[in-house]
């Protein structure tokens, strides 16, 4: 419930603030094309800070067309269609932004995480290892390299990583939870229970740290501690249904086979839960927000909404339209959800 109410009040906050740039939108439109690329922008950007990634693809696709030689469009569009979970779409508007900005490490980041949202780890990982040369030193990417290895099955890599990280930020949340979450995938249950217990303390703990540390307890034996944990969150079926997933986890961890392919936090949420057949899904019910997660060390992203399906083949890359009547209508709409939102 406290989740729930936190994402309400960062929603509220959200379309304060876009009222007030609402206001103030005229300061630029003097210039043609300029203001109105602008403005849709940011109102963009606070849409999806706000979970409301269909309306931030709208306004990102009005700054595209006003503008269709600028980048940072491109690169919302395809933060926007990756939590839609429209995957293909969102890798193609970032493929083509990479191909306007070579070797950029803010763009190869996005594109990593939509591509680790994707199921593609290996492809992810090469892209954050241009990246990381690029910017060795930018924890997020540093963060999203160790979840990709992670995925990969490479788990004693994957710590490296984060342990290196941790050498130049020792207190870092998101590097200490990857950590524990590793260790815990890798059999080294004890030492990921003791880190991910501290953590789930801390006031940046949220349902999926939790969930990191119910998972580890589970892999672990400790179902009654996996439980209790779990009930801080889920109700009780579910509860039960994610400890006998961890019970199956555990038995395939006693084989040695992998079960390291999850799916990180900082790649967006899934809008779908994969195949429960499939031992690299970590938790076997429909709630993305519920799933043990990597974390990555970027700016919180709202809870999951259910999303449509990701299309068969990827659309055409967006092109330019007439930008008046799209703008008109993608603001008029946003202007009455804040109003919507604005009355008591």
């Amino acid at each position: 419930m406290s989740a729930y109410l936190h994402g309400n009040s960062s929603r509220l906050i959200a379309t304060v603030a876009v009222a007030a740039l609402l206001a103030g939108c005229s300061a630029t439109s003097g210039v043609p094309g300029i203001g109105r690329s602008t403005s849709s922008t940011s109102l963009a950007a606070k849409a999806a800070s706000a979970g409301d990634y269909e309306t931030a693809a709208s306004l990102y696709q009005v700054a595209f067309n006003n503008n269709p030689q600028s980048v940072e469009p491109l690169i919302g569009l395809g933060r926007s269609y990756t939590g839609l979970g429209q995957f293909a779409r969102a890798e193609q508007a970032l493929q083509e932004a990479n191909s306007r900005r070579p070797r950029d490490p803010e763009i190869l980041l996005e594109l990593a995480r939509t591509q680790l949202a994707a199921g593609k780890p290996q492809a992810a990982l090469a892209n954050l290892e241009t990246a990381g040369a690029r910017a060795p030193r930018n924890e997020a990417i540093v963060t999203a390299r160790g979840i990709a290895l992670d995925r990969l099955g490479r788990h004693g890599e994957a710590q490296a990583i984060y342990r290196e990280g941790l050498k130049r930020n020792p207190t870092d949340f998101a590097l200490l939870s990857n950590l524990g979450l590793s260790l815990g995938l890798s059999g080294q249950t004890d030492e990921g229970i003791r880190i991910l217990h501290e953590l789930s303390r801390d006031a940046k703990s949220t349902p999926r740290t939790r969930g990191n540390l119910a998972m580890v307890y589970g892999l672990a034996g400790k179902e009654r501690e996996a439980a209790a944990t779990l009930a801080t969150d889920l109700p009780p079926q579910q509860v039960q249904a994610n400890v006998a997933y961890y019970r199956e986890m555990r038995t395939l961890l006693r084989h040695g086979r992998p079960i390291g392919t999850l799916q990180p936090e900082g790649a967006q949420p899934q809008p779908q839960r994969q195949a429960r057949a499939e031992p690299q899904a970590p938790v076997p019910q429909p709630q993305p927000q519920a799933q043990p997660q990597p974390q990555v060390a970027t700016q919180p992203l709202p809870a999951p909404q259910p999303q449509p399906q990701v299309q068969a083949e990827p659309n055409p890359l967006p092109q330019p339209q007439d930008p008046a009547e799209p703008q008109a209508q993608a603001e008029t709409q946003f202007e009455a959800q804040v109003e919507a939102q604005a009355r008591p």
